[in-house]
């Protein structure tokens, strides 16, 4: 049958109209469908990559802020000692009273230490502590030979002892309590609690250093052998009156002599028991 020619116009379109569907259909929306795949791809990688790079072009400045972090840490660290050991204390406070013009030191007593440990914010206690111990001491003004009275013999170097004490590390050595006694012998006692902190930090990052004051022993040794005090031959016989104790002494002094001129250790028996 032959067709009319508006009858092959309309065949010829309809032909079109379904071979663009066919083409939508079978090639063209298929490779929408990878386009948008791989453009929402391209965008996650995209994203991944910016956020990379903005790390590698922080380097240099994260690095700075790190060094810097670690010496705030550091700084820290060092404000107090890194450890307590009493007889290095006791050692550094006896060197500065005797460097001041008193070292007749009467009595050395150290309180137990004390740990105070962090409690954190999950409940747990953290490693590092805080610790500090009290030390008291009891200085003697004089030998217990020489002259005393008011104004007090000593005062001056023990308030300069005092002074250098706070001075030579405030973050760590605090004065608790000072005090004064007068024996009306002839002499006065001074007394000092100093309170010592440290941090206990098994993961602190700055070195210690063993140059710094009541960390390290730095006191010559002992001089072995001799006699320890005073004998009583060397006490002024204006110094005797009854059952009384001289800081130092080897011997109690019980009875004045009879005679000035006598040695006064003719006067004197071994020390009893008080």
């Amino acid at each position: 049958m032959k067709l009319s020619k508006r009858e092959t116009l309309m065949v010829v379109g309809l032909v079109f109209v379904v071979f663009i569907a066919g083409f939508w259909l079978l090639l063209l929306s298929p490779a929408r469908a990878n386009l948008a795949a791989a453009q929402l791809q391209y965008s996650s990688i995209k994203t991944a990559d910016d956020a990379n790079q903005k790390i590698i072009d922080s380097v240099a400045t994260l690095k700075s802020i790190r060094d810097a972090l670690k010496v705030n840490v550091s700084d820290i660290e060092k404000k107090l000692l890194p450890e307590l050991k009493n007889e290095v204390i006791t050692q550094n406070l006896a060197s500065i009273f005797e460097a001041n013009g008193l070292p007749f030191i009467t009595f050395i007593s150290c309180d137990p230490i004390v740990t105070e440990n962090l409690l954190l914010a999950d409940g747990n206690y953290s490693i590092n502590s805080v610790q500090w111990v009290r030390v008291n001491m009891k200085v003697s003004g004089t030998d217990g030979v020489t002259e005393g009275g008011i104004p007090a013999v000593g005062y001056n170097e023990f308030i300069a002892s005092v002074k250098q004490i706070e001075a030579a590390n405030p973050d760590s050595i605090h004065v608790s309590s000072i005090s004064m006694e007068d024996t009306k012998q002839g002499f006065q006692y001074f007394m000092i609690s100093v309170d010592v902190y440290a941090f206990s930090l098994p993961t602190r990052i700055s070195a210690i250093d063993p140059s710094k004051p009541y960390i390290s022993w730095n006191r010559d040794p002992v001089v072995s052998g001799g006699l320890f005090g005073i004998p009583a031959a060397g006490i002024a016989p204006s110094q005797f009156s009854a059952l009384f104790y001289r800081p130092f002494a080897t011997i109690q002094a019980t009875t004045a002599p009879t005679n000035n001129t006598a040695n006064p250790s003719t006067a004197a028996t071994p020390t009893p028991t008080p």
